[in-house]
């Protein structure tokens, strides 16, 4: 097995980036199941969000596909409101960056004390090696 170079970890702003598109799809996979299985807040919210949108969804679709069964506009509509969230609160970005970064740097400060805590339970004796030799 070739060597494998080590896993590029994500910068503070990749991690954001995620984090939000996993809430909004997260959140968009959590509706249609709420109305899926008639959960009682879920349902009519969703119901209403549906309403609003399919005026100006459904012609696009049934242009496109010809004759939509309502489930597929319910996906269309609730996938088209996730989109539009995700990109009005990519805004938070920045925010969200500044909280990753003070994380990575708590948990720098953390593993730095765990090394000064071994060193000084230990006496680790650092000598110089004589690499003329």
């Amino acid at each position: 097995m070739p060597d494998q170079l080590p896993k590029k970890s994500k910068t503070p702003a990749q991690e954001a980036f995620e984090t939000l598109a996993f809430l909004w799809g997260g959140l968009a996979i959590a509706a249609f199941f709420g109305w899926q299985y008639n959960l009682p807040v879920v349902h009519p919210l969703v119901q209403q969000v549906n309403r609003a949108l399919s005026p100006y969804t459904l012609p696009l679709l049934q242009r496109t596909f010809g004759h939509v069964n309502p489930v597929v506009g319910l996906l269309f509509n609730l996938g088209a409101l996730a989109s539009i969230l995700f990109v009005l609160s990519m805004t938070l970005i920045p925010i969200l960056e500044r909280l990753f970064i003070r994380d990575l740097i708590r948990r720098g400060e953390r593993e730095g004390r765990k090394i000064e805590a071994v060193r000084e339970g230990e006496q680790v004796r650092l000598e110089k090696k004589n690499h003329a030799r």
